[in-house]
């Protein structure tokens, strides 16, 4: 085995994995044949890599259907596996069609994903950084009517990027998903603490969920102005504040990351928040955020 694994220029493990795992069974005993292994490859290799269907037409001409309807390649794939009772094909080889197939790119499918995206985004985390922030309470410590939705007055709010760095503030409310943007000069800790404060002056307000960015650095002065609480997500969790986070992706229907903000005027973006505050929700049983925000305000 040694000398085979020098001539061939292969380890010399891999050469006993060869012998051991295709050999075949000849006058009771085991005998390395050729054949026999190459036959013992192509019946392993056609289990591992499944024929994808994306070459048959009809079956690609369903999928670009599905994918127009708005549901992510993870949708997809997973009702098709529930359909068949296996796995058909996989959702990283649908992002592949959308994203890298030349029938993917002329129809721009990126466009109907729920972000939208038209790059995917890097698979690698980021490296973790040392907070500048002080006096943080985390999100353990909520009261648990904020996390369970029970009454109004408990927000989150992000930092929410455009062309240029440019950036708007925006603010939700975890009960009745009402959200309020704000337009920044900067996005720095001064900007938005007087878009906060000045915006939900005349709200009610319990308490402020934020991640970690450093615009959160005057979370303090929040907190005292408002007379509410103030929350922090874990490092690089920042679907603890789900709400915002879906109300962010509503709004960049209206706002795509290459919106030029200096074009853009605060009456603008209020005439936005007012037409998402408008729209019914299912998880609101059909009603607007703002039908309900004004109901459970006047209870109060």
């Amino acid at each position: 085995m040694r000398e085979c694994s020098r001539r061939l220029g292969v380890n010399v493990s891999t050469i006993s994995r060869e012998l051991s795992g295709k050999s075949a069974e000849v006058a009771g005993g085991r005998v390395y044949l050729p054949d026999h292994a190459a036959l013992v490859t192509k019946g392993r290799r056609s289990r591992c890599h499944p024929h994808i269907k994306m070459n048959d037409p009809a079956f690609r001409r369903m999928i670009v259907i599905e994918i127009q309807k708005g549901r992510s390649p993870e949708i997809i794939a997973g009702r098709l596996k529930r359909e068949e009772g296996r796995t058909v094909i996989s959702a990283e080889t649908l992002y592949d069609f959308i994203y890298d197939s030349e029938i993917g790119k002329r129809d721009k499918l990126y466009q109907y994903l729920p972000r939208g995206k038209k790059r995917r985004s890097k698979k690698k985390g980021r490296k973790a950084q040392q907070s500048r922030l002080e006096g943080r309470v985390f999100i353990e410590a909520r009261p648990k009517e904020a996390d369970e939705r029970a009454i109004v007055g408990h927000w989150e709010t992000d930092s929410m990027l455009c062309k240029w760095r440019e950036s708007v503030n925006v603010l939700a409310e975890r009960m009745s998903r009402k959200v309020i943007i704000t337009k920044l000069d900067a996005k720095d800790a001064a900007a938005t603490t007087s878009a906060i404060t000045t915006r939900l002056a005349n709200e009610t307000v319990a308490s402020i969920t934020a991640d970690n960015g450093p615009e959160n650095a005057e979370h303090k002065k929040i907190s005292v102005a408002l007379k509410a609480l103030f929350f922090f997500c874990r490092p690089y969790h920042s679907w603890e504040k789900g709400t915002v986070e879906n109300r962010n992706g509503v709004i960049r229907r209206y706002l795509p990351s290459s919106t030029d903000l200096s074009t853009w005027s605060q009456a603008e973006l209020d005439e936005i928040a007012d037409d998402i505050n408008n729209t019914p929700m299912k998880c609101l049983d059909f009603q607007t955020p703002n039908e309900v925000y004004s109901s459970c305000c006047i209870q109060i």
